[in-house]
């Protein structure tokens, strides 16, 4: 299926074959290049901000890379898959991988734009890019591994807590998100994003560090940018007006 946006100015050249080679990523901003280079050198990453900023992209593409090296064994897909404004399509069939898929596909959409459909598709089938569904995190632990958290101001507080004392040897864990308040689905208490940069402002952890991205630094389509200016200043104007100027629908 073909996207509407793939990745402009940083798209990928497809090939038909294997590649000889994995792909260069030129961050477009400052954040961007931060973003990177926190990426190669702390444990813990995120990266927050406005829908288009490229934060889940440039997640992916480090994951894929290391990957295609074999700097890592495994890459970890994590989503807060809330259906949008309540809506659902009712129960889904199959396994619970491909129940998640439809919420996974622009993550697994950059994986094949830096490493080809088809070596995509072999290493969701070995096992070397994991789908993983929120209810099964507890017990489990992560080695040789890079794990990429999506739509994080979506987690609860719990699962945040869960996922942060999952991280063994050798291994990465990166959180995406928007924490604005405009794209969050947990309006009458604290997500998890918000609750994991609390939490280590407070206890000074280590090798962690937190991106802002700003409404300027989206990388989307010009019509992008002016929708997300518009819709974080009517967000901004309902709060401070208590609601009482709220554009959401019924």
């Amino acid at each position: 299926m073909k996207r509407t946006m793939k990745t402009q100015d940083q798209r990928v050249k497809k090939e038909k074959f294997q590649r000889q080679g994995f792909p260069d990523l030129h961050p477009l901003n400052e954040n961007q290049q931060k973003f990177m280079d926190a990426l190669k050198y702390d444990t813990l990453v995120v990266g927050e901000g406005s829908s288009g900023v490229g934060k889940t992209m440039i997640a992916c593409w480090w994951a894929a890379k290391k990957l295609f090296y074999g700097d890592v064994k495994k890459v970890v897909l994590i989503r807060a898959y809330q259906p949008l404004a309540g809506r659902s399509i009712g129960l889904l069939p199959g396994t619970a991988e491909e129940k998640l898929q439809n919420y996974y596909q622009q993550m697994l959409d950059y994986f094949e734009d830096f490493l080809g459909k088809a070596q995509t598709e072999i290493a969701i089938k070995s096992g070397s890019i994991s789908i993983c569904s929120l209810e099964a995190i507890r017990g489990r632990s992560w080695e040789d591994s890079i794990i990429i958290n999506d739509e994080s101001q979506n987690l609860f507080v719990p699962e945040v807590q869960a996922l942060v004392t999952r991280l063994g040897s050798n291994s990465q864990m990166i959180f995406c998100g928007d924490d604005s308040g405009l794209q969050s689905d947990i309006k009458n208490k604290m997500n998890g994003l918000t609750y994991l940069k609390k939490l280590v402002e407070k206890y000074q952890i280590p090798e962690v560090q937190v991106i802002k991205f700003t409404k300027e630094d989206v990388v989307r389509s010009g019509i992008t940018k002016h929708f997300v200016y518009a819709l974080e200043d009517e967000y901004n104007l309902d709060k401070e007006n208590k609601g009482i100027l709220t554009m959401k629908g019924n």
